[in-house]
């Protein structure tokens, strides 16, 4: 464990370590170094333990300077700033350093506060009314008076300090300022002698006059503690710089004396008119006092200033650069004085151009014809006045109006603006196609130009449609803006529209413009239409598997050729394609004829034949197409089918022994190509054979040797029915069996035999 003595000793080796770091240490104090920084002041030493007073301690501050915050007399009661500033040997200030402010002992004042910025408890400290010290900053800071006005502040910069002096009554106070850390004996004091009086005063402000006038000067003095006037003070104006002037009694340099109220006036004219500031210094000085023996004093020195004026005067004209012949525009004419005096007795004249006519003016002209004149009267400083004029031109060409203003004092100024008098002309063209039919577009194409000089303006193009033509989307009356157009340009615009119907079309459209100008064209279309018609004439009824013809005849009965016509006839089913006339080509369930332009009247006719192969009303329809028309006819053929019956009888056995059986199988078989129906079937037996029994399509019933079937409704073409009878043969003979066939389309009945042998 470390000894006390130990610990000591590392304490004090550890403070002296510190203190060499700081020694010469350039921006910290190198000497009373007390820490921490709290609690009450603590005076310390200004030079450091054994051995400060033989050696440069502080290498880095070199010189110490005061300056003053005002002049060097103050009045009494009032406080004056002194600050103070260490440098190096290269002038840059030095923070951290020791200030020590000591009054004189006889002189008449007080110390009243120092700077005590920074942390440590030794920052600043007054001891005394006459003894206090304080350190230089290590920051800027800005030394606040406490009042609204900022510029009494102090600005305070780093390696600065301060000290607040103030006396209540006259006399002189002497200042010694000390920087301990300066080496130099010469250089580480500054002293200073501040004077105080009961005086207060007030000089005049700066101001400004017209030139040619005369201007009152007055500087007021009087006691600061009470504010009672002082008489007898000795007030000396000087002009300093400026234009030619003097005072009134005489020089440019003069000296009065304040009146019973404090007043020291002085009156300063121009010698010569002209614009300018006379800088003019003011001396205050307190007067001798012989009975007391006491010198003048000079109190104070301020300046101020006197800035002579003259009006100015200035006109712009503002013209409208083009016009119309016959349109009215205006010129726009602003008076302005942007002096701050104003300028008397102003006169405008404007005098117009031949070929440009008066017609009104805000506000109105007092002269007359062509000579205008207005009189304004006073134009104040930073004052306009506006004047419009407005006029109409007569003729083309490039007018120049210039307009003047006058004032008293023989100030003038001109301006002048030029405007173009034009006069433009619209042209307007119209084309549109001669001959059209109701399925074409037509375009009416609308070409608008400027044949004057000038350009025209707001230009529009109108077309009325006439009754029966359209725009695509059913509009009737088309526009489009043109805008402006320079002298010969011109802008097209192409409409697209549609006929209604047909007829002869005529159709007017009109081009306006700014300045009444007009301009109208119009073009004439023919719209046609082709028509056409089919009649289509075909066979009357035809059987099944028979051909038969057909006559297609297309006829153009409009006023327009029927372009590209085409004939098409579609094969129905159930029918076959044989054979056509004119080349018609049979296709994909088609027969085409192409029949190239049909004129208005013009016919033509083809063949087609064709064979049926079902039985029903046939529609067979032929379309005709061109262009811009169409048509179809629809033929109708009645196909019937005829029923052919077919009965057969056969027996399976043959011969057929007394006493065996055989069957004897009946088939009807409908060989036609239409239904026959309700099939009747009888079959009569010999008398050597006995029934046994019968099936088949359809039941069967016996009387006697007659046995009788059921009738078949109906029998499909191509489709067969049969039935079978079942005998025993009774006795032997050579025999005939016999049936007997009737149906709904047969006259007469259908008779067949069987011979059979039986044995």
């Amino acid at each position: 464990m470390m000894s006390n003595l130990t610990k000591r000793m590392a304490t004090s080796v550890m403070i002296v370590a510190a203190l060499g770091t700081l020694a010469g240490c350039r921006n910290h104090m190198p000497h009373a170094f007390t820490w921490p920084a709290t609690g009450d002041t603590i005076p310390t030493h200004p030079k450091p333990p054994e051995g400060g007073y033989y050696s440069n301690w502080d290498p880095y501050a070199a010189e110490l300077t005061v300056e003053h915050v005002g002049s060097d007399i103050n009045p009494v009661q009032t406080q004056h700033v002194l600050v103070a500033t260490v440098r190096d040997s290269e002038g840059k200030p030095l923070p951290n350093r020791r200030i020590e402010w000591i009054i004189s002992e006889g002189s008449v004042g007080d110390i009243v506060e120092v700077d005590e910025s920074g942390w440590r408890a030794s920052r600043g400290y007054k001891v005394d009314n006459s003894f206090a010290v304080s350190h230089t900053n290590n920051f800027s800071h800005v030394l606040d008076r406490g009042n609204d006005d900022p510029s009494d502040d102090i600005a305070l910069e780093k390696g600065q300090s301060w000290c607040v002096i103030t006396s209540p009554i006259e006399g002189e106070t002497y200042i010694t300022a000390y920087c301990p850390a300066i080496y130099d004996w010469s250089k580480h004091k500054v002293f200073l002698t501040k004077k105080w009086q009961d005086v207060a005063w007030q000089c005049p402000e700066p101001a400004t006059n017209p030139v040619g006038t005369t201007h009152e000067f007055v500087t007021w003095v009087g006691k600061h503690s009470d504010g009672t006037p002082l008489q007898g003070y000795e007030v000396t104006y000087q002009i300093l710089d400026g234009p030619a002037a003097t005072f009134v009694n005489g020089g440019t340099s003069t000296t009065v004396t304040t009146d019973a109220s404090g007043y020291a006036r002085v009156t300063l004219q121009q010698t010569q008119e002209v614009e300018g500031t006379n800088r003019v210094q003011i001396d205050i000085v307190k007067p001798e006092n012989v009975t007391c023996c006491k010198p003048p004093v000079h109190i104070a020195t301020c300046e101020t200033s006197k800035t002579w004026l003259a009006p100015s005067i200035g006109i712009t004209k503002d013209c409208t650069p083009r016009a119309l012949v016959g349109e009215q525009f205006t010129y726009n004419i602003r008076v302005f004085n942007d002096s701050q005096i104003a300028a008397e007795d102003v006169t405008v004249t404007d005098n117009l151009p031949d070929g440009i006519s008066y017609v009104s003016s805000n506000p109105g002209s007092s002269g007359g014809g062509s000579a205008l004149s207005w009189s304004l009267g006073s134009v104040g400083g930073g004052e306009s006045r506006d004047i419009q004029v407005t006029v109409t031109g007569s003729r083309t060409g490039t007018f120049t109006n210039c307009a003047e203003v006058r004032t008293r004092r023989g100030l003038n100024a001109r301006d002048c603006c030029d405007t173009v008098i034009t006069s433009p002309a619209l042209a307007l063209e119209k084309t549109c196609p001669a001959e059209v039919t109701t399925c074409d577009t037509i375009t009416y194409t609308l070409t608008v130009r400027n044949t004057g000089d000038g350009p025209a303006t707001n230009v529009r193009v109108t077309d009325n449609l006439p009754d029966g033509i359209v725009t695509s989307d059913g509009r009737r009356t088309v526009t489009f803006d043109a805008g402006t157009l320079e002298p010969g340009q011109a802008k097209k615009a192409d409409i697209t529209v549609r006929a209604e119907r047909t007829g002869t079309f005529d159709n007017v459209a009109t081009a306006q413009a700014d300045g009444g100008l007009t301009a109208q064209a119009n073009c004439t279309t023919v719209v046609r239409q082709p028509v056409l018609t089919v009649s289509k004439q075909g066979p009357g009824d035809r059987y099944i598997g028979r051909p038969g013809d057909y006559t297609i005849t297309v006829t153009n009965t409009g006023d327009a050729p029927a372009a590209n016509t085409r004939l098409v006839d579609d094969i129905p089913a159930g029918t076959q394609f044989v054979s056509a006339s004119d080349g018609g080509a049979a296709s994909g369930g088609q027969v085409s004829w192409s029949m190239g332009t049909l004129n208005p009247g013009e016919s033509r006719t083809v063949n087609l034949t064709l064979r049926f192969n079902t039985a029903g009303d046939i529609r067979n329809t032929a379309r005709a197409t061109a262009v811009c028309a169409e048509a179809q006819d629809t033929a109708v053929t009645p196909v019937r089918g005829i029923p052919a019956v077919l009965l057969e009888v056969i027996d399976i056995d043959d011969p057929v022994e007394v006493g065996s059986q055989t069957t004897y199988v009946i088939t009807v078989t409908n060989q036609g190509s239409a239904v026959d129906e309700n099939i009747r079937i009888t079959a009569t037996l010999p008398p050597q054979e006995e029934f046994v029994s019968a099936s088949g399509a359809t039941n069967a019933s016996a009387t006697g040797q007659t046995i009788t079937f059921a009738p078949l409704p109906s029998l499909a073409p191509k489709a067969k029915a049969s039935w079978q009878i079942v005998i025993r043969a009774g006795s032997a003979g050579d025999v005939r069996f016999a049936v007997e066939m009737t149906t709904d389309n047969l006259t007469s009945p259908v008779n067949e035999t069987e011979s059979t042998n039986l044995y």
